[in-house]
């Protein structure tokens, strides 16, 4: 079953991108656009995203962070000198002690970088977002054996109360709170966006009903920088409960497969009862986000080692910058789940 959704669009921070900026926003409306194509193609059957409300969100994300999501760009509006996008100006990141009142200063404290600006639709498609993997949780909880959540704006970088890389609320860990909440547990994480999921470790780090599982490029050269690395293991009662799987630039197929495939050994051994996999294309060769050399056969046989698990399974679209390469590597790993043909 997939679940989609029609709120992203109008979450576009590419539109407003300055003449000279370094980069262009890569996380654009026709990520999700290539990705539903695909679906449509292999004749998948689909379905919108209800609203379901925040409870779920409140589950995973602090209730100061969402009020702050839910209401920074009207205040932002407010302002003089206000711009249609919100970025920080000065950011909080280490030796934070106090929340500032104002936006601008909150922007600073709850965004980590300028990869999550807030445009006027962004929470919004955020919670859209979210909603799509929370309606995925409740398919499999009803039986489906996969449930694919075409997720866009992404979520794994997002903390309990921080946005970056692109992502503003963790559909990954909402969802797989809900698979907790509603008796399916303990539940296993496996991530294979090339970036690490530092969002997502975070909000598990210390916990032991959650193992949490990421294969990616070497954070020494790559976003998010300051987490991902394998002496990483979890705090607390989670000591044990995280596996970072890091490769080295260029890695191909070969390499990218023989660390799910000890990733997949990892949650065998843990004994879930369910799985949330953060699918991420951009470990593709040539995605501008990335440094990996993976190839569609690399994400095939990721699918077949995530079938190979046997257990219910939620897909959170996550990552993958390269449009043109979207629909034939979603196409190849579902092919790989063989949940077409």
């Amino acid at each position: 079953m997939i679940v989609i959704t029609t709120n992203h669009a109008g979450h576009d921070p590419d539109r407003f991108t300055l003449p000279g900026e370094l980069r262009r926003y890569w996380e654009v409306p026709a990520r999700a656009d290539a990705l539903l194509e695909a679906v449509l193609a292999a004749g998948l059957p689909t379905r919108l995203a209800a609203d379901r409300g925040l409870q779920p969100i409140g589950r995973v994300h602090d209730a100061g962070y969402l009020a702050f999501l839910q209401t920074a760009f009207s205040r932002w509006q407010e302002l003089s000198d206000a711009g249609p996008m919100l970025r920080a100006q000065a950011y909080a990141v280490r030796h934070k002690a106090r929340l500032p009142e104002g936006v601008l200063g909150q922007a600073g404290y709850y965004l980590s970088s300028l990869s999550a600006p807030i445009v006027a639709a962004t929470w919004s498609a955020a919670v859209d977002s979210a909603s799509a993997a929370v309606e995925a949780a409740d398919a499999v909880l009803g039986g489906e054996r996969f449930a694919y959540a075409l997720c866009r704006p992404p979520g794994h970088h997002a903390h309990t109360d921080m946005a970056g890389g692109f992502c503003y609320l963790n559909n990954a860990a909402i969802a797989a709170q809900r698979l907790l909440d509603r008796g399916i547990g303990p539940v296993a994480i496996l991530d294979f966006d090339v970036h690490h999921g530092n969002g997502t470790q975070q909000i598990f780090y210390e916990r032991d009903d959650v193992h949490y599982v990421s294969v990616h490029g070497d954070p020494a050269g790559l976003y998010p920088w300051f987490a991902g690395y394998a002496d990483e293991t979890g705090q607390g009662r989670g000591l044990g409960w995280n596996l970072n799987l890091p490769l080295p630039p260029g890695a191909r197929d070969d390499s990218f497969i023989a660390a799910i495939i000890r990733g997949h050994e990892a949650i065998a051994g843990k004994q879930p009862s369910g799985l949330v996999v953060s699918v991420g294309f951009d470990a593709q060769q040539g995605d501008p986000a990335a440094n990996l050399c993976v190839g569609a056969e690399g994400f095939r046989a990721a699918g077949a080692l995530v079938a190979g698990l046997g257990l219910p399974t939620v897909l959170i679209q996550e990552g993958g910058y390269l449009v043109e390469r979207l629909g034939a590597n979603l196409t190849a790993f579902l092919a790989g789940l063989g949940v077409i043909r």
